[in-house]
């Protein structure tokens, strides 16, 4: 790849309608995403990059820029507990969340900032909203940088 170019990742997050409410509000600052294969958003999304917020069965409703990455590997049942101790404030999952991650060998946290409200999909990439059963989307793009005279 030329040197004057970059990869920039856009992506689509599915997530329940009430973790969407609270990444609206500014309540939820961090989205967990845990599991046992290396599956987006796990090594594909980093700062700067672009994630379009969709609640289940819905519409996408937000817009938001990463601002910051955690990824582990090789997590055992002591690792997940000690990640619900140090992200839960910001992640805000329930009880039921972390039960269900408890056997997770992998964990993405990704911080979010400049969260906007969509009102309409009219500038979602159209290959972000085709039908897919991933709760994680990325569609990978190239911006060109410009350079000093």
């Amino acid at each position: 790849m030329p040197e004057n170019y970059s990869s920039i990742e856009t992506h689509l997050m599915i997530v329940h309608p009430r973790y969407a409410a609270m990444i609206l509000s500014g309540q939820k600052t961090v989205e967990a995403r845990l599991g046992s294969d290396r599956r987006a958003p796990f090594n594909r999304v980093e700062p700067g990059d672009i994630v379009y917020i969709k609640p289940t069965s819905q519409r996408v409703i937000a817009k938001a820029i990463v601002y910051r990455v955690d990824q582990y590997e090789g997590l055992d049942h002591s690792d997940i507990d000690r990640l619900r101790e140090l992200y839960n404030k910001r992640v805000l999952g329930d009880d039921s969340f972390w039960d269900a991650k408890a056997d997770a060998n992998i964990a993405t946290f990704i911080t979010f900032e400049k969260i906007t409200r969509l009102n309409d999909e009219m500038f979602v990439p159209e290959e972000l909203l085709k039908p897919s059963r991933n709760a994680w989307r990325v569609l990978s793009q190239l911006r060109k940088h410009s350079q000093a005279a």
